[in-house]
């Protein structure tokens, strides 16, 4: 099982072949780290009608799945020079491969179509995960050819072997 710390998202590869996006977040109030559902360093985010950033999942209830393959979210909850521009807005990682760690996933559900995370290789997709007493939208176990749910990621490192993190692998042809 994960824990949400300070940083919960950790690239493993070089950052630098990606590219870093700012967007103003739909709801402001989610910057601001006192905020009971704050966003946190790796859930996920996709963009809504306005060009805005909501969560991937709306986090009412577990097991909500994505209908996007959305972007992570790249920026520690509180950070003051976020807070501080006048239209907040949060980087996503954008464009580009990359390989990461994170914390923001749940290993033993098996939500929609798709199995809990057990094998390196394996498809990820997204869903609202609950890790201790908050609802996040994180990464869970993809069920291959008969799940219908948007890939967003495999599985290079699982969390037994990783310290806790998960770590994925996301390239451009997913």
């Amino acid at each position: 099982m994960s824990t949400v710390q300070q940083i919960n998202f950790e690239p493993f590869s070089d950052i630098l072949a990606t590219q870093r996006r700012d967007f103003a977040l739909n709801d402001k109030t989610l910057a601001n780290p006192l905020n009971a559902v704050a966003l946190v360093d790796g859930e996920f985010m996709v963009l809504n009608s306005s060009y805005k950033l909501v969560r991937a999942t709306t986090i009412g209830s577990v097991g909500n799945l994505a209908t996007q393959t959305g972007y992570v979210l790249f920026a520690e909850r509180g950070r003051y020079d976020i807070r501080a521009m006048a239209d907040v807005k949060m980087p996503v990682v954008w464009l580009g491969d990359y390989e990461a760690d994170t914390r923001i996933f749940d290993a033993t559900v098996a939500l929609g179509s798709g199995a809990a995370i057990t094998f390196a290789g394996q498809p990820l997709k997204v869903a609202t995960i609950t890790i201790g007493t908050r609802n996040y939208s994180g990464l869970v176990g993809h069920g291959g050819a008969a799940d219908t749910d948007p890939v967003v990621g495999r599985v290079t490192r699982l969390p037994a072997s990783n310290g806790g993190k998960l770590r994925f692998v996301k390239a451009s042809n997913i």
